[in-house]
């Protein structure tokens, strides 16, 4: 398998050849690329149920207090920790 940022694909699924080549673009080059291939592929029109809940949820991020969160690996740390104490 190829692993290309967080996503990983099968070997069979792409041109290796044109994989290689864009893998050899700096990283705007490749983001101004997949903007253009996203521009290029028509996607049905989200409904507007499907668009209210979008909206709900960056919404919600956009107000979430996000340094009152804990990762899950320091969650983790501080449970172990708890246990030891006790």
């Amino acid at each position: 398998m190829s692993v290309l940022g967080e996503r990983t694909y099968r070997q069979d699924m792409v041109d290796k050849v044109l994989l290689e080549r864009v893998m050899q673009l700096d990283e705007q080059s490749r983001l101004e690329l997949r903007d253009a291939i996203e521009a290029s592929v028509r996607l049905p029109p989200l409904t507007v149920e499907e668009q209210a809940l979008l909206d709900e949820r960056v919404a919600e991020d956009d107000a979430a207090d996000w340094d009152g969160y804990v990762t899950l690996n320091e969650d983790e740390r501080e449970m172990r920790a708890r246990r030891r104490v006790a």
